[in-house]
């Protein structure tokens, strides 16, 4: 009896084994199923389901599998619809886009009289004497002629006002501002700078670079209660586009806002902040120091890289290039600095072990970039810096090799090809703008192309990112076929940037970018098959869920959305 008590025993535990019931599956926090989970790993896989516990994601697979493996406290059916790992902008200026969300916003003004309005609708709000700040205006939009100070003072006679341009590289200010600090025909350019004038030698009102600092460093900076509200809105839209992680040019001083919004666990994306290229190293040493002190959880906030400037923008031909402008013969741009004291500099941040993100739009300003970094590549060899190039608007035909052989990242924003693409070519000539926006160039020569939005120069929203690297025509679909179309990704690849190549960008391709076993669980649900829809639908489709850290931190209220069950 006792024998036959075992072999019933035995009988029972292989028939469990082999038919794995409900009390031997695995407690997880959420499963999401019935879906089109496009990983974003290097194959492109596609599968069904994900299970997550806590902030992990601990499998992959087909719903069947996934719901035989695991039981969890909360089911998503997902109904069909795509999930991509959650939305890494790799370039950004989160607080300045929130600052310019409660400030003058002159995005998309037609005509200078349009912007004259919003100003004057600001202006109406404030006392006399307050300070009138905005941003977003576009001078190609107005047939290229620069503003005035005096069209300023027309509606802001007893208010300084200082407006930046939409590239954020020139700024406009009225006759009370440039008082106020003192700038005057007398007033010679800073260097990387160029203080525009009249015929009579007298300042337009125009600041270009660094010039634009003359009236900035009497502009009182934003309270600590602005900058948090800003940062609040700034996170909610995050939140809607379904962008988990940013890498952020907002300086080290931030990272003190970002840990107050941490320790009220309001702080919904993953923040790899930037320090100050212009600092001296001992200062940014100082700051590591006293960043480490304060003990924050590196996956949600971090210091990553030094971010500097070589030159200015191509809209504002401040862009530094190798021979003059098509449309400006006697300009080539203005670098910030020498090439010798570029390279010095890099040579010596790099040595003290930084990371190194450069902006640089023109070809000489990317090639000066390159040289300073080859220079640093030779006295930290063996050491793997991961140096940026930011945006790598117009490079050289010769130097995307050096790109690929230096290991050099091209962190680009797609939305610029098709903002800048009215007046691109005019600036460039016919043969410049063949290595102009290249990104798929860029790729084919294995170069890492993390994508971003440049958030407030370009709308946040990566959904017009992804229109633009796969379509290279503006939302009214011009030009037929793209403008220069070589240069279109295709969806998967576009993703792929926004995602996997961006969390490389950061060191943290083994933390997220990916969805798979192990990653951090932040993934967005989308209302449209990205991978499947017209290229024009892109700009149509929305956010439906955000998943951040495996807690759902968006979800859009629609008669479609995703079922919950417990």
């Amino acid at each position: 009896m006792q024998n036959g008590s075992k072999l019933f025993a035995i009988i029972l535990g292989v028939l469990s084994i082999a038919s794995p019931g409900k009390a031997q599956q695995r407690a997880v926090s959420l499963l999401l199923i019935n879906g089109k989970v496009f990983t974003a790993d290097a194959r492109g896989t596609i599968v069904q389901a994900v299970a997550i516990d806590g902030e992990r994601i601990v499998a992959v697979g087909s719903t069947a599998e996934i719901t035989r493996r695991f039981r969890a406290a909360r089911t998503i059916d997902l109904q069909g619809k795509l999930a991509t790992p959650g939305f890494n902008d790799a370039h950004i200026h989160f607080l300045s886009g929130g600052l310019s969300l409660l400030r003058v916003d002159l995005n998309g003004a037609r005509t200078l009289d349009e912007a004259k309005r919003r100003i004057a609708r600001r202006v109406a709000e404030l006392p006399p004497g307050a300070w009138v700040l905005g941003r977003g205006w576009d001078h190609t939009l107005w047939g290229g002629r620069w503003p005035t100070r005096q069209d300023l003072d027309e509606v802001a006679p007893n208010n300084p006002v200082l407006l930046q341009r939409v590239d954020g590289h020139v700024s406009w200010a009225n006759t009370l501002a440039l008082r106020w600090a003192g700038v005057s025909r007398q007033t010679p350019d800073p260097p990387g700078g160029e203080i525009l004038r009249d015929a009579q030698g007298e300042p337009t009102g125009i600041l270009k670079e660094t010039a634009a600092g003359l009236v900035a460093r009497i502009v009182p900076e934003p309270s600590r209660e602005e900058k948090m509200q800003a940062l609040r809105r700034a996170l909610e839209e995050a939140k809607r586009y379904g962008i988990t992680s940013i890498q952020d040019n907002s300086g080290y001083e931030t990272t003190k806002l970002y840990r107050e919004l941490l320790r009220q666990d309001q702080l919904t994306v993953r923040v790899a902040e930037w320090q100050n290229f212009e600092d001296s190293v001992s200062e940014l040493q100082r700051q590591r120091v006293e960043f480490a002190s304060f003990g924050d959880d590196p996956r949600r906030l971090k210091l990553t890289a030094l971010k500097g400037y070589v030159d200015g923008t191509l809209g504002s031909r401040t862009a530094a290039m190798l021979a003059p402008y098509a449309d400006d013969p006697h300009n080539s741009g203005l670098p910030r600095r020498s090439p010798e004291e570029l390279t010095r500099m890099v040579v010596e941040r790099a040595r003290a072990g930084f990371q190194i993100a450069l902006h640089a739009i023109g070809d000489r300003a990317n090639r000066m970039a390159l040289e300073a970094f080859e220079a640093a590549s030779k006295v930290s060899a063996g050491e793997q810096r991961r140096l940026r190039i930011e945006h790598a608007q117009v490079v050289a035909p010769s130097d995307f090799a050096r790109f690929r052989d230096l290991g050099v990242i091209a962190s680009m924003q797609p939305s610029h090809a098709i903002s800048d693409k009215r007046w691109a070519q005019a600036r460039l000539g016919e043969y410049r703008v063949l290595g102009a926006y290249a990104w798929h160039l860029m790729r084919s020569f294995k170069v890492r192309v993390p994508f971003g939005t440049d958030w407030p120069v370009e709308p946040i929203n990566p959904y017009l990112g992804l229109y633009a690297a796969v379509t290279r025509q503006s939302p009214d679909g011009d030009p037929p076929g793209g403008w220069w179309p070589q240069e279109r990704l295709s969806i998967q690849e576009a993703i792929r940037c926004y995602t996997a190549e961006a969390a490389y960008a950061s060191f943290e391709e083994n933390e997220k970018g990916v969805i798979g076993p192990g990653m951090l669980a932040d993934l967005v649900v989308h209302s449209r098959d990205l991978l499947t829809i017209e290229p024009e639908e892109i700009l149509r489709t929305e956010t439906v869920m955000t998943i951040f850290g495996g807690r759902i931190i968006y979800q859009r209220q629609t008669a479609e959305q995703p079922a919950s069950r417990r």
